[in-house]
């Protein structure tokens, strides 16, 4: 309770802008801000208000990144008085705009802003689809080169795919990706070592799930969450997420095509059915 009561009443000194020593902008929008506090999660602005800058002696400074981080630079001043900011008041994707404040915290030096977006990043590009994908692979790819935290989004941005097989194929199979590829080598090349080549050698083994009771079958990965295993009925059985007999068996098995019949896709970009 007073850490709420704490932020709650730092963060009217944002919304009043009352004893503001900073106007900090960045197009059309302006922040009433207060150096200290600034200062205290950006060593960028640290440096420019105590290095030999004509920022050091200005009370106003003024942004210049491209116009689709406006949304990214509204979340960084939001985080230095409120320890945080509300994805969902933005009219993009939640997953593009921690890719955006990621990159805006990494460009600011502001280390927990970009931890706090990096994680909520990770925990929300693995549910994205096809279209979603292709922008926010384009933004990190357009805007990172080669620091750790650049390697970092882009490692999340391909592994997203490829342990998802059935959305890699239709990325691949959209026009605005190949346009894309075409455009940046980088992404071509880590989706060609880490996507296609992961794909190729993980659709020729499947682990084969079937139920003794109701005869539901699932072909796919191990560690799909609607797979339970269940030690009590040994090694390698698991609990039947349509009937819940913990009798069925989880196998693995070397397969190229499984001829199972009525077959409907599963979370983990397997199959299930009946046999």
């Amino acid at each position: 309770m007073a850490a709420e009561n704490f932020i709650r009443d730092l963060s009217n000194y944002l919304t009043t802008g009352e004893l503001s020593d900073l106007i900090l902008s960045f197009g059309e929008k302006s922040w009433q801000i207060h150096k200290a506090l600034a200062c205290s999660h950006s060593k960028w602005f640290q440096k420019a208000f105590t290095g030999d800058f004509d920022e050091n002696t200005s009370k106003a400074i003024a942004l210049h990144d491209d116009p689709e981080f406006a949304n990214a630079i509204d979340c960084m001043v939001s985080y230095f008085y409120r320890a945080g900011y509300d994805a969902s008041k933005y009219d993009v994707s939640e997953s593009l705009l921690h890719a955006q404040v990621a990159i805006i915290a990494d460009k600011y030096d502001c280390a927990s802003l970009y931890k706090l977006a990096q994680i909520s990043f990770a925990s929300t590009v693995n549910a994205v689809e096809s279209g979603d994908w292709v922008t926010i692979a384009g933004l990190i790819y357009h805007y990172t080169i080669e620091s750790p935290a650049h390697e970092e989004l882009r490692w999340l941005v391909i592994s997203s795919v490829a342990n998802r097989p059935n959305l890699l194929e239709s990325i691949l199979g959209m026009e605005s990706t190949v346009e894309l590829l075409r455009s940046n080598a980088d992404l071509a090349t880590d989706i060609l070592l880490n996507g296609v080549h992961k794909r190729k050698t993980e659709d020729n083994t499947r682990y084969i799930f079937f139920c003794d009771g109701c005869r539901y079958a699932h072909a796919g990965s191990r560690d799909c969450s609607r797979l339970v295993p269940d030690s009590r009925y040994g090694d390698g059985m698991g609990v039947c997420p349509r009937c819940g007999t913990g009798s069925g068996k989880i196998s693995k098995r070397h397969v190229h095509k499984v001829g199972l019949v009525e077959t409907s896709p599963c979370v983990c970009d397997g199959i299930e059915t009946e046999l």
